[in-house]
């Protein structure tokens, strides 16, 4: 039933005993006066959280912070120190590349005994078998044991086996971050076709996988959940943080030194023709600065970056091709280019460099793209559609 909550998680807390060497496990528990030689390590504090049916939740973090505690303590192979865990359904995990697989069997015989596992049996088995080899394209080498696959292979295999059990939960733990762009396309694409009656709960490093597939996003810093909410501002708080002993402070992403050479260079300005662009508008930045030297190769850069702090694309006049005619000490000019940024806000810098040295580096005002239905990535470039006859 759509809208239905298929996982629930409250309060879940993890604590870890740490021993400095496996003799003072022993010690501890034959100790006569008691005393421990433990240290505690809090994976986890308070995280609670609810999944719909059919929804995708992400989970982000650093490494070290809990998001593969917390997946292990979802998917049951691990129990909480606290807290509680409700599900309704079957789950699938793959919490590692190698998650659920025997290294001594073969490829069709760690196929077999994960579908028993789940419950199919007869002809089922073989029909499902057939499916999980074709989509995972193992064919050559599906009888030859594990422990020989590379990490790609396993992790298709893996991954085949795990949607192929046609789970109501499906936990995915980093498993896209292995194989290659077109096997990765292809299991986002068969997650895609189950969601109607399949939630996901998918941890990954790749702030792309995460944007374009996620409904909601947990953010996890030091074992607690500090957002869960719209991908969007749990991705910028995830990439413009750094860690503090007091909090979790946001940072403005760092997009190079802010720097002025005032014995070669003065007077500069550098603005853009307007504030808001749509798709395919012309972008006009207009410049000017006093030279008080002569300069030898003269280059203007114009870095451009999107509200998360990633590098979209970089304008310069020396890969233009174009020279500055420097009789004058004074250089106006402007750059013209077609609005190919797909709706976000945008920050740029101006960078003024003769030869390779930095005569000037600062931030301009920002623009925008307005929104526009339709539009992937990044960018969306001129282009030119035919038919034939």
């Amino acid at each position: 039933m759509p809208g239905e909550t298929v996982v629930k998680a409250d309060k879940l807390s993890k604590i870890y005993n740490l021993y400095d060497n496996p003799f003072d496990r022993v010690k501890e528990v034959f100790s006569i006066t008691g005393r421990e030689r433990h240290k505690q390590f809090r994976a986890l504090s308070d995280v609670s959280l609810e999944l719909k049916r059919g929804e995708t939740l992400g989970i982000i973090g650093r490494n070290g912070h809990g998001k593969s505690t917390l997946l292990k303590i979802i998917a049951g192979v691990i129990q909480p120190t606290s807290g509680t865990v409700t599900k309704r359904g079957r789950t699938a995990a793959i919490l590692e590349v190698t998650s659920g697989l025997k290294p001594e069997l073969t490829g069709a015989e760690n196929i077999r005994l994960n579908l028993k596992i789940n419950g199919f049996s007869g002809a089922d088995i073989q029909k499902k078998t057939d499916e999980v080899i074709a989509f995972a394209e193992l064919s050559e080498h599906i009888n030859q044991p594990v422990k020989t696959y590379s990490s790609g292979m396993k992790s298709r295999l893996g991954f085949a086996i795990a949607t192929s059990v046609e789970p109501d939960i499906l936990i995915l733990d980093e498993v896209l971050a292995v194989g290659d762009f077109v096997f990765r396309q292809k299991c986002l694409s068969r997650i895609n076709s189950m969601r109607n009656g399949m939630s996901v709960i998918f941890v990954s490093h790749s702030m792309n996988d995460v944007r374009m597939f996620c409904d909601r996003v947990l953010v996890l810093n030091k074992g607690r959940a500090v957002f869960c909410g719209d991908r969007e501002e749990a991705i910028e708080l995830y990439l413009s943080s750094q860690e503090t002993p007091k909090a979790f402070i946001p940072q403005k992403p760092f997009y190079g030194d802010i720097f002025r050479n005032n014995d070669k260079i003065a007077d500069v300005t550098h603005t853009f023709s307007k504030e808001i662009y749509r798709l395919g508008d012309t972008i006009r930045f207009d410049f000017s600065f006093r030279l008080l030297f002569s300069p030898k190769n003269l280059i203007i850069g114009l870095p451009v970056y999107n509200s998360t702090g990633t590098l979209i694309t970089s304008f310069n006049s020396d890969h233009a091709k174009f020279a500055f005619s420097c009789e004058s000490n004074i250089i106006r000019g402007s750059l013209t280019a077609p609005c190919i940024f797909n709706p976000d806000s945008y920050i740029s810098v101006m960078a003024v460099v003769d030869g390779s040295e930095f005569l000037y580096r600062d931030l301009n005002p920002d623009f925008s793209v307005m929104p526009q239905e339709r539009v992937f990535g990044f960018v969306t470039p001129p282009q030119t559609w035919e038919t034939y006859e």
